[in-house]
């Protein structure tokens, strides 16, 4: 029996939970190699219970291509399929929802929404006309999920979204995503933004698809050896700026250590959502160190979420919900 905690890996979950994945259809946003849906995916494929096809859904095959190739080799009983898409083009996500559909035979067991960006210095539009993090983090995937859940539903399988601590850097603006056309820009407000996003589409696609459809959502912590501090150009003075906001939030009291994992610990949480059913009858939830933690109110506040939700059918022109 695995003890959950900081120290947990996904090889121990993998272990632990294995089984439940046989003949699984997972898909996997943004798994890049060198990044943690990579790890995810590669040790997944390491189970003893062979899942059946995995869906790498990216905007740059030749970062993933190498991914693939590294799952054929530890399992080729697994399908694998590319699938494009920019998280900054809401035409590009429907496309790519189409094709996913497409590919898994009406079967998706885990989505898992991974793909992002964080702390961008440069204040930049979607192709839409979205602030980037919010687009890529929250707007992207909203459209990718809610095109998918049918499917996801019949199977029924999970919804997982990607999250992180930085939620506690700001509540989301669900009146001015844009930071006053960029007046206002703050790298690590827009984060903080998109990740409390991230939280509240989770217990919102719980409201509105009125249980039929498990949402969870993780934080994998801040991996050492991950490649999204690398993509963000983040330095040690820029990352004080954070610190610096978070403390102004704490209100004098002390900011809780940033305590670096291995890439390995940082798939516990995700790999531990996928697999045991334990924390899907618990959805929707919030998953660190491969335990259910609370969220601040804020977070987790119904009415917030129907907000962002409208909001993100605004910003993507559609109604989502069950048909």
């Amino acid at each position: 029996m695995v003890d959950f905690s900081i120290e947990t890996t996904g090889e121990q979950i993998v272990a632990e939970f294995g089984a439940n994945a046989e003949g699984k259809t997972f898909v996997v946003t943004g798994p890049s190699a060198g990044g943690l849906g990579a790890e995810l995916l590669v040790t997944l494929a390491k189970a003893k219970s062979s899942p059946a096809h995995f869906v790498l859904a990216g905007r740059n095959e030749t970062k993933i291509s190498p991914v693939i190739e590294k799952i054929r080799e530890v399992n080729p009983k697994i399908k694998t399929t590319f699938v494009k898409v920019d998280f900054l083009d809401n035409s590009s996500v429907r496309k790519a929802a189409e094709e996913i559909d497409a590919a898994v035979n009406g079967k998706i067991d885990v989505l898992i929404n991974n793909a992002g960006i964080a702390a961008k210095k440069e204040f930049v539009l979607s192709k839409d006309g979205v602030e980037q993090h919010f687009a890529a983090n929250f707007l992207g995937h909203f459209i990718l999920t809610n095109v998918l859940a049918e499917t996801i539903i019949k199977s029924n399988g999970v919804v997982l979204n990607i999250a992180s601590m930085a939620y506690t850097l700001a509540e989301t603006n669900t009146e001015d995503p844009n930071f006053n056309d960029g007046k206002d820009y703050n790298a690590w407000i827009a984060y903080g933004r998109s990740k409390t996003a991230n939280i509240l589409f989770t217990y919102a696609l719980a409201e509105k698809y009125g249980g039929k459809l498990t949402s969870l959502v993780t934080d994998p912590g801040m991996a050492h050896d991950s490649q999204l501090l690398v993509n963000s150009a983040v330095d040690e003075e820029f990352l004080g700026e954070g610190f610096k906001i978070a403390g102004e939030r704490m209100k004098g009291k002390e900011v809780p250590k940033t305590v670096l994992v291995s890439m390995q610990q940082g798939i516990a949480s995700q790999l531990r959502a996928s697999l045991d059913p334990s924390l899907r009858a618990r959805a929707p939830a919030f998953i660190k160190e491969s335990n259910i933690i609370p969220v601040l109110p804020y977070a987790s506040d119904k009415g917030e979420a129907l907000k962002l939700w409208s909001l993100g059918e605004k910003l993507a022109g559609e109604s989502f919900g069950p048909k």
